[in-house]
């Protein structure tokens, strides 16, 4: 689940919005790395729980997932791409699934930014209202949709990747079985098995493993009717 369709870094390339993407400071994420949890601090100490600071920071590159555990059980909230925003107060975890960028400030700098220039508040405004309608959909999918549901969802709202040679785009599948399994809150098994339907019905087709290309997407998104 994407939480909003503007994209920040769009808005902030915007010659009167320079003081404030000056005031960004840019970090690099590897590939499953921890960005921000909810227990400890940006360093991620492994000693005792530490109160975090509060960032906001905009995805710069790559793919971000972010995430509920509890126990041995996830549940994906959604992937955040280049020009999504997110907060790092949130109960949440957020993990680079790729290797990434963010840009981030803490929250008092980024408020006072936002006062200093009020009509950067209407995207902002924009981008809450589209992560509290996503927030909304995906409580619908978790509590009252099938996992046929919601793996649907997670394939349509994958990035689409065109190669030019052959109809259809190409998603790829941003966790390994067991954890993309354990984030839709089902069995690698079932995972499995629905993949494997969707390509018999001609709605998938593998191109490798976790590559696959979307041969109908109208089938795919009647699927979350």
């Amino acid at each position: 689940m994407k939480f909003s369709n503007i994209n920040l870094l769009d808005e902030l390339s915007r010659p009167e919005f320079a003081p404030l993407l000056a005031a960004f400071h840019e970090r690099f994420c590897p590939r499953q790395s921890i960005i921000f949890t909810p227990r400890y601090d940006d360093h991620l100490s492994d000693q005792e729980p530490q109160k975090q600071e509060s960032f906001v920071f905009i995805v710069k590159s790559g793919l971000i997932r972010v995430y509920l555990s509890c126990e041995e059980r996830e549940f994906t909230i959604g992937f955040l791409k280049p020009g999504d925003l997110f907060v790092s107060h949130s109960n949440a975890l957020v993990q680079a699934v790729d290797d990434s960028a963010i840009l981030f400030l803490d929250t008092p700098t980024f408020n006072r930014g936002m006062m200093a220039m009020p009509e950067f508040t209407m995207p902002i405004v924009r981008v809450l209202g589209g992560m509290l309608k996503s927030c909304f959909s995906i409580i619908d999918g978790l509590a009252l949709r099938d996992v046929t549901v919601r793996l649907a969802r997670l394939l349509t709202d994958l990035p689409r990747e065109e190669d030019g040679q052959a109809p259809g785009s190409l998603i790829r599948l941003p966790l390994s079985g067991e954890k993309l399994a354990q984030s839709l809150g089902t069995s690698r098994q079932t995972i499995s098995t629905l993949l494997t339907d969707f390509t018999r019905l001609g709605i998938l087709h593998k191109e490798q493993r976790g590559l696959y290309r979307i041969l109908d997407e109208e089938r795919l998104r009647e699927l979350l009717r």
